[in-house]
């Protein structure tokens, strides 16, 4: 099933729907169909074009950075958690794990505890080995980056490396904090884009929970000038990955995780 979701979501993303319906034009274009294939070729360079415009993939990130801003202070909590998805594994030739484009996240967690807000942190995060197979896990590698390079000590890191998505966050999360005897009182760390799911999903398994976003990438406001208007791939990921948590919003909902 996780196969199969990741394998279908991917026509339903800008560049896999365009791809599509380039495909399905040329087809109608060999059975000389000529006006339905012109339009589908031209829905697929439109959908292109749309998606990587750098103002569409602002409303459409904003839409979700902004149902958290990062607060000033927070309360004292049973952990922190951080959620994985935000690390290049030490593959060669990386010697050591890499904090990806979401690696603030990991910061973020590391700069929280040393302000004194939990005593533990609990790195979430097991692998898809039909993706990215490597040894360990998410949870080992942000865990290896927070000790080895936020000096943060490995006794105050508790590991979840089963959970493959954010549900499984969430469950895995929550029996890890009863065997330590810890509450569900957490400091919920991942990316702006990420988070609105994720404490929905949090909160239904019972967290009482304390947004830290991390990994804004859009500002508040757009940068308006003529840059703004021209498609750039940049742009083409953002709206890619927020449409990835709209699909997931819906999902979640139909199966009851939210």
């Amino acid at each position: 099933m996780l196969f199969l979701s990741k394998l279908i979501q991917m026509f339903f993303y800008p560049v896999g729907l365009s791809i599509a319906l380039a495909v399905a034009g040329g087809v109608f274009l060999v059975l000389q169909k000529k006006k339905t294939a012109i339009f589908l070729v031209f829905s697929s360079i439109g959908i292109l074009s749309i998606f990587s415009c750098p103002v569409v993939a602002h409303a459409i990130v904003r839409s979700l950075e902004s149902k958290y801003d990062p607060p000033a202070d927070f309360p004292k909590v049973s952990a922190i958690v951080l959620l994985g998805g935000c690390t290049k594994s030490p593959v060669s030739p990386r010697r050591y794990t890499e904090p990806s484009c979401a690696g603030d996240r990991m910061v973020n967690a590391a700069r929280l505890y040393r302000k004194g807000y939990a005593p533990v942190i609990v790195s979430t995060g097991g692998k898809i080995t039909f993706m990215y197979d490597y040894s360990g896990s998410e949870a080992q590698n942000m865990a290896d980056f927070l000790t080895e390079t936020c000096r943060i000590d490995s006794s105050k890191i508790l590991l979840e490396d089963k959970a493959k998505d954010t549900h499984g966050n969430a469950t895995y999360t929550l029996e890890l904090l009863r065997e330590h005897g810890l509450n569900k009182d957490i400091i919920l760390v991942t990316s702006a884009m990420h988070m609105y799911r994720s404490v929905k999903i949090f909160k239904k398994c019972g967290f009482t929970v304390y947004p830290a976003p991390a990994d804004f990438r859009e500002d508040k406001k757009v940068q308006k000038n003529i840059f703004a208007y021209f498609p750039n791939a940049e742009a083409l990921s953002n709206s890619t990955d927020a449409l990835h948590e709209y699909y997931g919003l819906i999902a979640y909902k139909i199966v009851g995780w939210l």
